[in-house]
This record gives structure tokens, C-alpha cells and sequence, in this order.
């Protein structure tokens, strides 16, 4: 069981998410933006962060910067579904920045599930669920 951040502004994608981790045996702490992550992330320090790119207050690429210089240590899983920027901009970006791994939405839950597996040193594990596009 690892600790992970979810950190996404839209409530649906974050507790869809959340339930997938859970029904991994993650423990999982949420945040709807980059500022109030940093802060969770200071207060509970987690070995992974599911970080969507596009939020209000602090994007996800100013948010992976931050969380390079005060926790070198934890995994990113950077998110999105492009906006304007078109996805593979943003998520190739985000891999610039400090990202370990990149996924576009929708997410397959299979493919989502064996990446965090991935990132947390596990073993792979999943369905061929969908996870929301917003």
C-alpha cells in the first residue's frame, strides 16, 4: 500500500480516481489544485502524485516544478486531456518539467492501474474500464 496524491480540479475525475487507487489499497489524499497539493503534500508526504495539467491557481507544470525542488524524491503521474495546447504538447511538456510518466484522457483503467503499479514498483493489475476525459 503507498500513500498518493490526486490531484485534479475536476470532483469527478479526482473520485473516480480515488476509488480506482482504493481498490488497489492505495491510501489517497486529494487536492483540486496545485496550490492546495503542495500544501498537502508538505503536511502528508506521498509516494506518488496523479497531477492534472490543467487547473486554476497553479497549472500542473508549475506544480511539478515545485514538487521537484521540495520532494526530488516522489513520483509523478502527469494527466490530461490537452485542452488548447493539444494533449502530446502538454504531456511531453510535462515530461520536460519533471513528470515520470504521462497519460492522455480518458484513462484505461488497465493502463492507468499498471502505470502507478509501475511507478510504485508493483505489479501490474486491471480491467479494461475507462476513466472520465474532462
Amino acid at each position: 500500500m503507498a500513500i498518493v496524491l490526486v490531484v485534479d480540479d475536476d470532483p469527478t475525475i479526482r473520485a473516480i480516481v480515488t476509488e480506482l487507487l482504493r481498490d488497489e489499497q492505495h491510501a489517497i489524499i486529494e487536492a483540486a489544485d496545485g496550490d492546495e497539493a503542495l500544501r498537502a503534500l508538505d503536511a502528508n508526504p506521498a509516494e506518488l502524485v496523479v497531477l492534472d495539467m490543467l487547473m486554476p491557481n497553479r497549472d500542473g507544470l508549475e506544480t511539478i516544478l515545485e514538487i521537484r525542488r521540495r520532494h526530488p524524491g516522489v513520483r509523478i503521474l502527469a494527466i490530461s486531456s490537452g485542452g488548447n495546447i493539444g494533449v502530446g504538447n502538454l504531456l511531453n511538456m510535462a515530461r520536460v518539467f519533471g513528470a515520470d510518466e504521462t497519460l492522455a484522457k480518458p484513462l484505461s483503467f488497465a493502463t492507468f492501474a499498471e502505470t502507478v503499479n509501475r511507478l510504485l514498483g508493483a505489479s501490474p493489475a486491471g480491467s479494461g474500464r475507462l476513466v472520465g476525459q474532462a
